[in-house]
């Protein structure tokens, strides 16, 4: 599967999730990082989740379709995290 973005040139999916997720890991560690030293809270580190995401979605889409972009996002992230949890539940299990 290719990918193709304005922003990027025509990579392969295996190129793109290693992309995706380097930067992802670099953004999460900054969040968490900056959040902890402020002495911030778990209610803060969700507002900025919530600003960083208003931001991306602003800057890519037209507003009037933000809502089925959030949607689909919402989507794929609740499906990521499941993958997530069976994970976890099969290296903990005993078979």
């Amino acid at each position: 599967m290719t990918i193709t973005s304005p922003w990027f040139p025509v990579r392969n999916a295996e190129a793109a999730a290693e992309l995706h997720n380097r930067v992802a890991r670099q953004i999460v560690a900054e969040i968490l990082n900056e959040t902890r030293a402020a002495g911030g809270s778990y209610a803060d580190l969700l507002v900025i989740c919530e600003s960083v995401l208003v931001g991306v979605v602003v800057e890519c889409f037209r507003l009037g379709h933000d809502g089925k972009v959030i949607d689909l996002i919402f989507t794929a992230a609740k499906a990521r995290l499941a993958k997530v949890r069976l994970e976890a539940l099969e290296a903990e299990g005993n078979g």
